[in-house]
């Protein structure tokens, strides 16, 4: 379960990059915040490739957040989320 993080703690939050080491983490905050199950693949792919920019939000050293954004060819962008293409 993710640690409780007071709102004056904001200055104690750090962000780096998800890295392999991450995954087990992941996976358990992954299945306690979403509705849905990840494969493995997916997890190996955010800690590792290169198309995706995943960032940990740290608290204490704890992971309490994160991002992950998939970096995609605009040509690849559904019209809905890109714009004109």
């Amino acid at each position: 379960m993710t640690e409780e993080v007071p709102p004056t703690a904001l200055s104690e939050i750090y962000l780096r990059l998800l890295c392999h080491d991450d995954i087990d983490t992941v996976k358990q905050l992954c299945g306690d915040w979403f509705p849905i199950e990840y494969p493995d693949s997916w997890y190996r792919d955010i800690t590792s490739n290169k198309k995706f920019f995943s960032l940990a939000a740290t608290y204490r050293g704890s992971i309490v957040g994160m991002i992950v954004a998939e970096i995609k060819n605009r040509t690849k962008v559904h019209k809905e989320v890109g714009g004109k293409v």
